[in-house]
Parts: structure tokens; sequence; C-alpha cells
């Protein structure tokens, strides 16, 4: 009588469905990353700054990320850093949230001036002036009207141009400012209603 001894060598024989299996879990793998994917852009987004019109606060070339939720949720808040697409040209801008629907905003002797009431920034560098950029120096903002400013008032195409913008442009408030490493850090918040 022989008896058959089993080779340590020999592979285990694979269970049965195993490719199948093994299938199933590659596509539900795919399927989850390509689901939160979609959420995260949908949710976040990043931008990279071009231009002088936030300086000396936030510089050309700089990344940040932006919160596209949370302020569709709960509102903006007056001194917000807001992605803005441009209402006269194919670009995205970053300003500053001046006035909110039913504000009235206007430019008294270098002044911003909100319902009456000298707006407070301390985020300017001293000795800015905010004066208006043609003939308008005065803006009754309407249901879902916007008033936005770059921190650079000398160097900002804002509302004081193109005037008021709809909350359909704004893409979301800053949150992060990531890159470069140097200068990581999260972006305040405004904090006026």
């Amino acid at each position: 009588m022989s008896h058959r001894l089993h080779s340590e060598t020999q592979p285990p024989a694979a269970p049965r469905g195993f490719g199948a299996h093994a299938l199933r879990e590659i596509v539900e793998t795919i399927a989850i990353f390509a689901i939160v994917f979609v959420i995260a852009r949908a949710t976040i987004g990043n931008y990279s700054i071009l231009g002088q019109s936030m300086e000396p606060n936030y510089h050309q070339d700089q990344r940040i990320l932006v919160d596209k939720i949370t302020p569709r949720l709960f509102g903006y808040n007056r001194g917000d850093v807001v992605i803005v697409h441009s209402p006269v040209q194919e670009v995205e801008l970053i300003k500053r949230l001046i006035g909110k629907p039913g504000d009235v905003v206007e430019l008294i002797n270098g002044k911003v001036v909100v319902n009456g009431q000298q707006l407070v920034e301390p985020y300017l560098p001293p000795n800015t002036t905010s004066n208006p950029m043609d003939a308008v120096s005065r803006w009754e903002l309407g249901e879902d009207e916007y008033f936005v400013m770059g921190d650079n008032r000398n160097f900002s195409q804002d509302s004081r141009i193109f005037g008021p913008v709809t909350g359909d442009l704004i893409v979301g408030r800053a949150l992060l400012l990531y890159w470069p490493l140097s200068d990581f850090q999260l972006i305040p918040q405004g904090g006026t209603q």
C-alpha cells in the first residue's frame, strides 16, 4: 500500500469563483473611487491665484482650496474671501465679499460704508482708499446680489466696475491656502453678518 504525500511546493487549488469575486472587488473599488472623486470635485475646488488684486494678503501663484457647499447651505459673511465667475470675462476672480443681499454699499471719502456704517476692514493695509472706479459710488443690492472688492483696491477689477454679482456667479468661499507650503494656513472667515 502506498501513500500519497502532498508536496508543500504545490500551490493550493484556487477557490471556485475566485476570478468573478476578484473582478467584482475591483469594479466596486473603482466605483467607490469614482463616487468619492465626483463628490470631492463638487464640494471642494482648488484654484491658483492670478494677478495682484488681493495683495498683500494673497499673491500670484499661491494655491487655495475653496468650499463650494457650506456657503450655499449657511450663507456668506461680509469679509469672506470668495471665488467669483467674472460677469464680464471668462475668468474666475478672487475677491472679498463686502455687501450682501439687501445692503446699501457706498464709497465715501475713500471708505466703504455699508448700511450707513463704515465697514471695519482689518485685512487692508494702512492708508488704503476705496475710491469709485467710475461715477457710481452707491449700490443698493437686490435679493440675490453681492458686492465684491479686491484687497488691493487700486489694482482690482471688481464690483466698482462691473457692479454687484448674483449668487450663482459665486463659486465658493476660500478655505485653505496650501501652496507654497511656507504660506500654508486656514483662510480666515469674514465673521461679520
